[in-house]
């Protein structure tokens, strides 16, 4: 995998044709597609990112999504008496690191007797298809599509949650944080695969919008702007709201 490489999104007409309230799993799938290349610059098989396992799929999504090397978050103190806004910035690599640091183990070993594997995006877009009533009953069956060997029980639930969250924590991500207000400390849940949709979703409203100006401006067409390279588009778009500043 280390011969991969991502590029950046929000810059070329393809970026465009990415429907943002397509289900998470075929998003992300798309997105990846998108934006990885091999060593010779060539297209991925999609195949290859449905087999990826979602934290991998995540941390991958992150560094797409990433302009930089750290990200803003915005939390809220859990104490209702106190409600403080809370901003935390973690570094991307960082946060990959927690990943690479799991990625060498096959299997997770919830004890002796049951080992599990990660879920991987082909085991996401086959629980899309299923409904459950309770939300109890839909985490004993998605477990059991990832036993190795043993067999989960209800009673166990609880240990695999933290057993699997501890060998793959991109996918229930948590920070710990304390309120500088009324210094409460609060474990706080960030939906890593969320946060990187919707930078991505700005990235593209930002190249929606300069379309817009590049079009109002020179009487470009859309197929006319994406010939010129995004670094020129760039300086055009600092040249138009220079004048307007005049």
């Amino acid at each position: 995998m280390s011969d991969l490489t991502f590029r950046r999104f929000g810059i070329y007409e393809s970026d465009l044709n990415i429907d943002f309230s397509t289900a998470r799993p075929f998003l992300v799938t798309e997105i990846l597609d998108y934006c990885t290349t091999n060593a010779q610059g060539g297209a991925v098989d999609r195949s290859f990112f449905w087999d990826l396992t979602v934290g991998v799929r995540t941390e991958w999504l992150l560094r797409i999504a990433g302009t930089g090397d750290e990200i803003l978050f915005t939390l809220r103190c859990s104490n209702r008496a106190c409600g403080r806004e809370l901003e935390i910035e973690l570094g991307v690599s960082e946060i990959s690191e927690l990943q690479q640091q799991v990625v060498s183990d096959e299997t997770i070993n919830v004890s002796s007797r049951l080992k599990l594997r990660r879920p991987t995006g082909n085991d996401q877009l086959a629980w899309l298809g299923r409904s459950f009533e309770v939300e109890s009953e839909a985490l004993e069956q998605m477990l059991r599509t990832l036993v190795v060997e043993g067999a989960p029980s209800r009673e166990s639930l609880e240990e695999i949650g933290r057993v699997m969250d501890e060998h793959d924590p991109l996918v229930n991500f948590t920070v710990q944080v304390q309120c500088p207000d009324c210094e409460q400390e609060s474990v706080c849940e960030i939906d890593l695969e969320d946060v990187s949709l919707n930078r991505l979703r700005q990235a593209q409203l930002r190249l929606l919008a300069a379309v817009h100006r590049l079009a109002a401006h020179y009487h470009w067409s859309e197929e006319e702007i994406f010939k010129v390279p995004h670094w020129r588009r760039d300086y055009y778009l600092g040249l138009i709201e220079r004048e307007k500043q005049r």
